[in-house]
C-alpha cells in the first residue's frame, strides 16, 4: 500500500487560493442621476447668466406697459447686407402679445407663440435649478441633439419661405442694393467700369 504525501501549496507553485476567482478591482461608487448632483461653480455661473438674458425682454415688455416708447435698433444684419435675419418681427411679435394682440403677433412672426412658451419653460426651469441647486430632469431634453436640430429646421425653413416671399415681391433685391455691403459693392463695380 503506497501513501501519498500531500504537497504544500509552495511547492506546487500555487497560493493558498487556486480555486478563487481573481479579485476585480474596487468599483467607484455608484453616481446619483444628473438631478440629484449638486450644481458645479460654472454650471451655476452659466445658469445666472442664462437667467439674465432671458430676464431683459421681460424689462422691455414692462417698459412698454408702463407707456414708455421703446426705441429699439433694427436688424443689424439687413443693415449691412439687405437680407432681414431669421428673428425679424419677433420683437414686435412679443410686444403685439403682451398687449393682447395673439393675431398681429401671428402675422409679425409665425414662431411668437411657440418661442413664448418654450421661453416661459425654459425661465421656469433656470429659476428652479438656481433655486435647488440641482439639475432638474428638463436639462436633458434642452440639451438634446435632437431639440436644437428641430427648433433650427423650422426656425430656417420658415425664414427661407419668408425671404422668398420677399424675393418675389422685389422687395429683397431692393434691401441688398440698398444695404452697405449692397452700396459698398455697386460702387466698387460702377467705379471700376468707369475706369
Amino acid at each position: 500500500m503506497s501513501l501519498s504525501v500531500p504537497t504544500s501549496p509552495a511547492k506546487r507553485g500555487g497560493s493558498k487560493n487556486l480555486n478563487r476567482m481573481p479579485l476585480s478591482p474596487p468599483q467607484p461608487p455608484p453616481q446619483p442621476p444628473p438631478q440629484q448632483r449638486p450644481l458645479s461653480r460654472l454650471a451655476l455661473h452659466l445658469r445666472w447668466g442664462v437667467l439674465g438674458f432671458l430676464v431683459a425682454p421681460t424689462l422691455l415688455v414692462i417698459l412698454h406697459w408702463l407707456g414708455y416708447e421703446v426705441k429699439l435698433w433694427g436688424c443689424p444684419l439687413k443693415a449691412l447686407v439687405g437680407i432681414p435675419c431669421p428673428t425679424w418681427g419677433m420683437t414686435r411679435a412679443m410686444l403685439a402679445i403682451a398687449d393682447g394682440h395673439w393675431s398681429t403677433a401671428v402675422k409679425y412672426h409665425l414662431l411668437a407663440p411657440l418661442v413664448l412658451i418654450c421661453w416661459v419653460l425654459f425661465l421656469g426651469q433656470i429659476g428652479l435649478e438656481l433655486w435647488h441647486r440641482r439639475a432638474t430632469v428638463w436639462s436633458r431634453w434642452w440639451r438634446h441633439r435632437i431639440t436644437w436640430l428641430s427648433g433650427l429646421f423650422i426656425t430656417l425653413g420658415y425664414h427661407g419661405s419668408r425671404l422668398y416671399q420677399l424675393w418675389s415681391s422685389g422687395t429683397l433685391g431692393m434691401d441688398i442694393q440698398q444695404s452697405f455691403l449692397g452700396h459698398f459693392i455697386l460702387s466698387h463695380l460702377l467705379l471700376g467700369h468707369n475706369l
